[in-house]
């Protein structure tokens, strides 16, 4: 546990985490409250990152529902973020109009623009705080994310199902980096040398997963999918078509980690800071099925990870797969 900033003994710090030890958290003081009044609402407002919806918001909603099995959680949130609401164990999420990534949501002033009527006696967490909040904590409630089988068939009208095919699917770009002091982005460069290393006749398919089709990848055997998809459809196509997933720390390595489904996946992660994301988190994925090989950059930069090592950890991967690919270490090995 690190006390020091700069040198200096951070007694602020100190002081909190001797406080929440011995109080609890300002969360775990709230639910107890409600607990002995007899509240069952909680409201949350959120609009911070997607990745913390599975590690931080899904074990404090698992924590409230072992301490009230009677609580009603509702959600305010941005309107990029209500489909990843949908796999957590709210009970309503509304989207307030117009918000952009950053300042915490006023949950009264957003329910009465939408004309919704909120508990005089609801427990709100306007503004959560789960790195607090899990701190020490975030093996007592494992992340866990809902699947509804019915959504596979999303992946349906975007990728037909491709018999003698492995389909890895690649999330080039974190699409957050700005919100970090750090870079979390393998180079494009590197991203297209490795996709040249499968090419089809290894038997391999590549999908694109994001938001934004930029950078741009040209190349046979790519089919990008950015821009084209809901979160719930990239998903699908992880749960339904994907049989490998290499991506950076983000919140759709996050989401597909946490699936709370039983479906072959190897992933292969890339990483800057192995203190964040579900490096950090310590929880097994509730998918037994699950095969995930983290790789770090040298000097915690993940522009330090060469296209060999991705490309190696990559063959393994699809050697695991079934039907096995014939070409896949060989291809992989090539300069």
């Amino acid at each position: 546990m690190r006390l020091r900033t700069r040198g200096r003994f951070n007694v602020k710090r100190w002081s909190r985490i001797v406080a929440d030890r011995v109080r609890g958290t300002p969360f775990e003081r709230a639910v107890a409250a409600a607990r002995r009044a007899g509240r069952h609402d909680f409201l949350f407002g959120w609009n911070r990152g997607l990745g913390d919806i599975a590690l931080g918001l899904a074990p404090l909603f698992a924590r409230i529902r072992a301490s009230d099995p009677r609580a009603r959680i509702v959600v305010f949130t941005r309107a990029d973020l209500a489909d990843a609401f949908r796999l957590t164990d709210a009970d309503a999420v509304h989207v307030v109009a117009g918000t952009a990534r950053g300042p915490a949501i006023d949950v009264a002033a957003a329910a009465a623009a939408s004309g919704i009527v909120l508990p005089e006696a609801a427990t709100v967490f306007a503004d959560p705080d789960p790195t607090r909040w899990l701190d020490g904590r975030r093996q007592a409630y494992p992340p866990a994310l809902r699947w509804d089988p019915a959504w596979n068939a999303r992946a349906d009208r975007l990728v037909p199902a491709q018999p003698g095919t492995v389909v890895v699917g690649a999330h080039v770009h974190s699409e957050t980096a700005q919100h970090y002091g750090y870079v979390k982005d393998w180079p494009a460069e590197r991203w297209r040398a490795l996709f040249a290393r499968f090419p089809a006749r290894s038997g391999v398919r590549w999908l694109l997963l994001g938001n934004a089709a930029l950078p741009a990848f040209a190349q046979d055997n790519v089919v990008d999918l950015r821009g084209r998809t809901s979160f719930l459809d990239l998903l699908a196509l992880v749960r339904a078509r994907c049989r490998v997933l290499v991506a950076p720390d983000s919140g759709v390595l996050t989401a597909a980690y946490y699936l709370a489904q039983d479906f072959p996946l190897e992933i292969v992660s890339l990483w800057s800071d192995p203190r964040q994301g579900i490096l950090k988190q310590g929880c097994p994925s509730p998918n037994p099925s699950l095969k995930h090989v983290p790789l770090v950059g040298r000097g915690e930069d993940v522009r330090n990870l060469s296209c060999d090592e991705v490309a190696r950890a990559l063959a393994a991967a699809l050697d695991r797969c079934a039907p096995p690919t014939q070409n896949a270490r060989a291809d992989a090995a090539a300069p």
